[in-house]
């Protein structure tokens, strides 16, 4: 089916967000790592949850280029340069007229060379590095259904595909490649001192379908500002929306952090804080009033079993959200209640007893702390990590006895839980594997890992904030471990994966089929930009048949998130059909 722009309909508002993943130390209430260990709710980091994910799994994926005519040709580059003011009159003889160098020219360094990009995309911006001294820039774009070259001169190192151009090359030449040349020069006084050089050459990928949905996402503002807000932007817009602030919520709420929703997504389930350090979980109205949901909703019992201090990382599924069933997730630490080991508990949203209404989902086998629950679509299992110690729901690490970190799975079984195993391809020894989350259909798995390794204050490494951390994905039922390719800025730009924070990965709600194979979409943060500061990404899986089973077919180089603010600390992304107001 073809994505529209913007849906009205919701059909999972999952608001998943996480202080436990900022910049280093910087949470709701300002605490670090250093509360690994610890009963974990404490004043450190809020934590995150893992989400519901959403819904769906989208088959027939409209290519948008298949009409009576796809080969064209098509119109959409505008014919002769394009050529931004600042730019010396002669530039495009100079450029066209004199052999270039076949190297040391610019860096491509958004979006990266081999990338796929939804046809719904934001318009496609182009940045670059250059080597000192060059200060014209010729870039080159050409389809193989296009009449003209897209020849754009400029003394700027960026360039954005005008809207127009990008909607109409988008739909008429979905599923194609765009070849990318980008050459430099230096001019002064109208003659040529240097160049051309080539620099970056290569293809970007227009995928045969859109990317569904909007993503939400935690910020701290600034860096230094702490200013904590939940922001959001469907795919495509250019700029973003502040869905949620602490302010805005009418109590002594002040922070709010593990949000996920209510399956019909009317609610919001988050963790607050309240002006003491306590940190519990409740649910809001999600339609600007911010009201208490309805009994028939949640229960008053339900959201006093809750607001249990020391309750973290909410998540619900689709499966177990109606009127006869109707349960949430959480993580409780509470040392009196339930020893020192925090655990799995289940809460009947329509409880009238408090002592029947939340139960303890056994995890048989399995004696780690508990960390970052996923549950499956279809409600049937829990995927979870467990480890040595874990903090605030999500903050995990090991200690000399115990070099654990694993990802287990647990059934459900109707709130009693059973065996919990490990999952193969994401329990191995020699790493550290943590945040899984459940892609749209159930099939796949994403998640982070690292190999152990002690700071330079002689202490082992957690999950917190993690610079080695990468992902990888493997078939939900476990298997071989595959590296995404968006792990990897271009090689040109100096920087290498493991050592970027690649971290929290986040399907999107849906999987669109075109041509015998299906297209999931991955957004994650990372601090692979020049200021260091966590930003959001989005890259490519595709997967095909191969005798009867869903493998990976190829993974692709992440796309830069041009809506958001890039002065901002942007982290643990959340991808879902929101409907979120358009930005202003």
């Amino acid at each position: 089916m073809e994505i529209a722009g913007r849906r009205g309909i919701v059909l999972w508002f999952t608001l998943v967000s996480a202080a436990a993943l900022g910049a280093a130390g910087v949470s709701c209430s300002g605490g670090s790592s250093a509360a690994q260990g610890t009963d974990g709710a404490g004043p450190g980091g809020s934590g995150g949850s893992a989400g519901a994910g959403g819904g769906g799994d989208g088959e027939g994926g409209t290519f948008i280029g298949s009409g009576p005519d796809p080969d064209g040709p098509f119109a959409d580059f505008p014919a002769g340069p394009q050529i931004d003011m600042g730019v010396p009159a002669e530039a495009p003889a100079l450029f066209e007229e004199t052999p270039a160098q076949p190297q040391d020219g610019p860096c491509m360094v958004e979006p990266p060379m081999g990338v796929l990009v939804p046809t719904n995309w934001t318009p496609l911006r182009f940045e670059w590095i250059a080597p000192a001294g060059q200060n014209v820039f010729e870039l080159r774009l050409s389809v193989e259904n296009q009449v003209n070259e897209l020849v754009v001169y400029t003394t700027a190192t960026s360039y954005t595909i005008p809207e127009d151009v990008w909607t109409g090359l988008a739909g008429h030449s979905a599923g194609r490649d765009i070849k990318v040349v980008v050459r430099s020069a230096q001019i002064d006084g109208g003659q040529l001192v240097s160049g051309p050089f080539v620099g970056t050459e290569g293809v970007v990928h227009v995928a045969p379908v859109a990317a569904p949905g909007s993503i939400i996402y935690w910020t701290t503002g600034a860096p230094g500002s702490n200013e904590t807000a939940l922001k959001g932007f469907t795919i495509g817009d250019t700029d973003v929306k502040t869905v949620l602030a602490p302010e805005g919520l009418g109590d002594d709420t002040t922070c709010v952090g593990c949000h996920s929703s209510s399956p019909d997504g009317s609610l919001s389930f988050f963790v607050r804080d309240a002006p003491d350090g306590a940190r519990t979980v409740t649910a809001r109205k999600v339609d600007g009033t911010a009201g208490l949901p309805a009994a028939m909703q949640v229960s008053t019992v339900a959201l006093d079993l809750l607001a249990r201090p020391k309750q973290v990382v909410p998540t619900l599924s689709k499966a177990h959200g109606s009127a006869q069933d109707a349960v949430v997730l959480t993580i409780l630490y509470d040392r009196a209640l339930l020893g020192p080991a925090p655990e799995l508990l289940w809460t009947d949203l329509h409880a009238q007893d408090p002592a029947t209404g939340w139960g303890i989902l056994e995890r048989t086998g399995d004696t780690g702390a508990i960390a970052s629950p996923t549950w499956w679509h279809d409600g049937s299992t829990i995927a979870y990590t467990s480890a040595a110690t874990s903090a605030e729901g999500v903050v995990t690490g090991i200690t000399d006895a115990d070099q654990r970190t694993d990802i287990y799975t647990v059934p459900y079984n109707d709130r009693r839980g059973g065996d919990a195993t490990p999952l193969p391809g994401a329990s191995d020894p020699a790493y550290l594997e943590y945040y899984p989350v459940i892609s749209p259909g159930d099939a796949l798995l994403a998640f982070n890992r690292f190999a152990p390794y002690r700071q330079p204050n002689g202490q082992w490494a957690d999950s917190y904030d993690e610079p080695m951390a990468e992902i990888f994905v493997i078939p939900a039922s476990g298997g071989e471990a595959v590296r995404v390719a968006a792990n990897d800025p271009p090689a040109c730009v100096g920087k290498t994966s493991p050592g970027l924070t690649n971290s929290w990965p986040r399907w999107a709600p849906s999987a669109e089929v075109f041509g015998g194979k299906r297209y999931y979409w991955l957004t994650f943060s990372s601090k692979r930009r020049d200021a260091n500061n966590p930003q959001l990404f989005v890259g490519g899986v595709v997967t095909r048949m191969e005798d009867g089973a869903e493998v990976i077919d190829a993974t692709y180089p992440a796309l830069y998130v041009t809506s958001q603010v890039p002065e901002e600390n942007n982290h643990t992304p959340a991808w879902d059909v929101f409907q979120i107001e358009p930005p202003r």
